[in-house]
């Protein structure tokens, strides 16, 4: 019962980490001429990830934020907390609605050729 409450406690508030510490080893996985540009394009990824993040929060369930801001000892990548987020609701990447599941009731008929082939 503890458990529950301090994970509801947790979810209720978005982990705060910071971009920049985030993002250092995407100089490490490139060319140094590249790390520049890689570290740069991180920030810019996890800063728009963090302002989803804060808009959307409340919106999703106690439960998927829960479980995507665990464990707090680990550095909170904010794109992997809303992709994270997003699988765990099933919605669209991006646009937070949920995905319509597609309409399998009745099988596809194949189209008919438009002429019949010609006969030699």
């Amino acid at each position: 019962m503890m458990a529950v409450l301090v994970s509801l406690l947790l979810a209720a508030a978005m982990p705060n980490a910071d971009p920049d510490k985030i993002c250092q080893s995407a100089k490490t996985t490139v060319l140094p001429e590249d790390q520049s540009s890689a570290f740069q394009s991180c920030v810019t990824d996890e800063k728009a990830a963090r302002d989803e993040l804060r808009q959307k929060w409340t919106q999703f369930p106690a439960e998927a934020r829960a479980t995507c801001a665990e464990p707090q000892s680990v550095p909170v990548s904010y794109v992997e907390m809303l992709t994270c987020i997003e699988m765990q609701t099933g919605s669209n990447f991006g646009t937070g609605k949920l995905s319509q599941p597609p309409d399998i009731s009745a099988p596809a008929k194949p189209d008919a050729p438009a002429t019949p082939p010609k006969q030699p």
